[in-house]
């Protein structure tokens, strides 16, 4: 895998949120672990569907990288994703919240570790009752 960790980072991101498509095994290791506010994920075939969940809940994704940097074997992006919610969104088995026509926008930091220049496991932080609240309307 050639390229710097801030550029493998900044591919994750833009693939997981269905900004680009990408094809993650070049990105991800096969045994990824990964965290966000809502869910959890591990393996690359559940970090598969969970971007297809996402590319099917937003579209026009436009994604700012406000920050990257790298420091030894782990990336650190800060960053603002603008979306239109115009899909179903999974949150687990018993809540889906329907399309509603929103745009979002959230700000929030991804923290990725390395092997072998492909991403190892990442924690995502963003204010997931922002993120409600604006899906909602509230």
């Amino acid at each position: 895998m050639s390229g710097s960790r801030k550029q493998v980072l900044s591919d994750a991101i833009k693939a997981e949120l269905g900004a680009e498509p990408a094809d993650l095994k070049s990105l991800f290791t096969d045994d990824i672990i990964g965290w966000s506010p809502y869910v959890t994920v591990s393996g690359l075939a559940g970090l598969a569907d969970l971007a297809a969940l996402r590319e099917e809940a937003f579209s026009n994704v436009v994604i700012t990288f406000r920050g990257l940097d790298e420091v030894g074997n782990r990336a650190f992006a800060e960053w603002l994703v603008e979306a239109d919610h115009t899909g179903p969104l999974v949150l687990s088995e018993d809540t889906v919240l329907d399309a509603t026509g929103r745009h979002l926008v959230l700000p929030g930091v991804t923290v990725a570790d390395f092997r072998d220049g492909k991403i190892r496991s990442f924690r995502t932080y963003f204010d997931d009752i922002a993120l409600i609240e604006q899906i909602a309307g509230a």
